[in-house]
């Protein structure tokens, strides 16, 4: 059943994601090309950036993927490529890179980072409503991590440099049937954050399992 719900919810993905003009327009703006190098890696797809890449988002912050960084997309969560299609081919290729950056560097908090990439979308002329999906997606099931060098309460169990990350258990079937609420209703953002707390089992970043530590790292414990 679950796969049936993917194949439909893809499909109208496709059909729609940049399908019509909006008045919802995001004033960020993209500075530089993306311009990379394939690296030769038997099992994973990585670029190194050959120019940098910037977003400036309308408040006035900047994401910025600095020339020679390596990306691979692997900050995608399952769900998200499943529904959307491979990051990098995607209508809104130079958000993943930022993003994808973002997730690797951690100098910023994740949720930020989501907040990043719903503007993003819009810029590279996302509809609205499908930038929610995508924004909702993410939300439910993304990548969460904690920022390099904080000292909150989860920081002070392991080393300053530690690169903890985690995503949160979800019920895929109850995600799915939030793409269709979000398309149909065009909630705001603060609703799906509010209906997404709803899906998430678990959420904890001390889960066993769910917590990635460098072997560099460990060995220094």
């Amino acid at each position: 059943m679950k796969r049936i719900l993917i194949l439909v919810v893809t499909a109208v993905w496709s059909a729609c994601v940049m399908s019509a003009d909006s008045d919802e327009v995001s004033n960020g703006s993209f500075e530089g090309s993306v311009i990379v190098e394939w690296l030769d890696d038997p099992y994973v797809l990585k670029m190194r950036m050959v120019e940098e890449l910037a977003f400036h988002q309308a408040g006035g912050k900047s994401w910025v993927v600095p020339d020679n960084a390596v990306v691979d997309g692997r900050s995608m969560p399952r769900l998200f490529v499943s529904l959307t299609g491979r990051p990098f081919n995607s209508a809104f290729r130079k958000t993943t890179l930022v993003y994808d950056y973002a997730a690797k560097s951690k100098q910023h908090s994740w949720d930020e980072a989501q907040s990043m990439f719903y503007e993003g979308a819009l810029t590279e002329g996302v509809v609205p409503v499908e930038a929610k999906v995508i924004y909702m997606l993410l939300n439910a099931t993304g990548l969460r991590w904690a920022v390099r060098g904080d000292r909150d309460c989860y920081g002070r169990c392991h080393p300053r440099d530690a690169n903890l990350e985690w995503s949160p258990k979800v019920n895929e079937e109850e995600v799915l049937a939030l793409v269709s609420w979000v398309r149909s209703e065009d909630p705001p953002l603060d609703e799906i954050e509010r209906r997404v707390g709803k899906v998430i089992l678990d959420d904890s970043p001390h889960m066993i399992g769910r917590i990635h530590i460098a072997p560099e790292q460990q060995r220094q414990q």
